[in-house]
């Protein structure tokens, strides 16, 4: 009987060592999704300066709407959200906000087979590892089409791991009653 009181304590002490083991790794992993998160993904652009992150960006959202969005994943910080301001029925402003996953899904669903985005003109403020790009960008439904629609991305980044990543962004795209400022048009951008 002794013997298994002492089974049953070195069990106990061996259950709850690995129990807290557990834990401590489980508490770890969040840590550790944001470092290999921060790091270029297999096969996709590098994103050490903020041009390449731009750059990047404009890779991972254009192209057919149902193409691998691997790099689109990669590019996002965990719980990063993609807003959209856009008019609703009574003509006011209406955000739309979504993750990486849900604004994969809209534009899955979309009736645009394919469309393309360019950051033509960006304007970046940066302070040790944050970074705020306000950038004009162009929409065009072939690569080499004219553009058919014209906007402001407003882009926070952070940088992780010596790469750059987008922990949020907010766009809005010109509309006839508020036109971009001359100063955020560069020449031959076009528009509606």
């Amino acid at each position: 009987m002794a013997a298994d009181c002492s089974y049953n304590g070195a069990m106990r002490t061996f259950c709850r060592t690995l129990c807290l083991n557990i834990l401590c790794l489980l508490a770890a992993v969040p840590g550790c999704l944001l470092v290999a998160q921060g790091r270029s993904a297999a096969g996709c652009p590098t994103t050490a300066t903020l041009t390449q992150l731009t750059h990047a960006l404009d890779a991972a959202v254009s192209g057919p709407v149902g193409k691998d969005r691997s790099c689109m994943r990669a590019l996002f910080a965990p719980q990063a959200q993609l807003t959209v301001i856009a008019p609703g029925a009574d003509g006011a402003a209406k955000l739309s906000v979504m993750t990486v996953e849900e604004w994969i899904a809209h534009v899955k669903a979309s009736s645009t087979p394919e469309f393309y985005e360019q950051q033509v003109k960006v304007r970046t403020e940066r302070f040790g590892h944050l970074a705020h790009l306000w950038s004009t960008y162009v929409l065009r439904l072939k690569p080499d089409a004219a553009p058919r629609v014209r906007g402001i991305n407003s882009i926070q980044a952070v940088r992780n791991g010596g790469q750059w990543q987008i922990a949020g962004i907010l766009w809005q795209a010109e509309t006839a009653d508020e036109k971009l400022p001359a100063a955020d048009v560069p020449p031959g951008t076009g528009g509606r």
